[in-house]
């Protein structure tokens, strides 16, 4: 009987090895994924003229169930002499839609007073996002860079 005991242990033993090893790999690659693929961010207006907004636009897919805690962005001029800093949301959309569909989202954001003389800029955008997948839960950012933006002198 003894030699039983031990093969049905070993066995338990080597489920719950494997379990583990599944639970680790699905949180490695739950943690390490990105929250938007294939996305594409555009400014819709650009130029920005006087007294509009910088109006973003956004489509891309989610693998999994994310939700945004903050989002900003730098404005770098083109000649990398200075950036401005895109924090002020004057028009938020927000499309919740599940993982694996495709999101589109738009947002306005306030021209800074320091960006009144005009110019050209690449912007780079960060989303702070809490994502939720089984039983795992992390916190994810994510950057999108080099998104062109032109403002007109006001």
């Amino acid at each position: 009987m003894a030699p039983l005991r031990i093969i049905i242990l070993n066995i338990i033993s080597g489920f719950s090895l494997a379990i583990l090893i599944i639970i680790g790999v699905l949180y490695m690659s739950f943690d390490n994924a990105f929250v938007f693929t294939d996305t594409e961010i555009s400014i819709t207006n650009n130029p920005v003229t006087a007294e509009q907004d910088i109006e973003f636009y956004m489509v891309g897919s989610k693998k999994y169930q994310c939700n945004s805690t903050a989002a900003y962005g730098v404005a770098h001029s083109i000649d990398g002499s200075h950036s401005h800093e895109l924090n002020t949301f004057t028009k938020r959309y927000v499309q919740n839609t599940a993982p694996g569909e495709r999101v589109e989202n738009g947002w306005h954001m306030g021209v800074p007073n320091a960006m009144k003389e005009g110019g050209e800029y690449r912007v780079s955008m960060t989303g702070e996002f809490e994502c939720v997948h089984l039983i795992f839960k992390t916190y994810k950012k994510q950057e999108f860079d080099n998104i062109y933006l032109k403002v007109d002198p006001r």
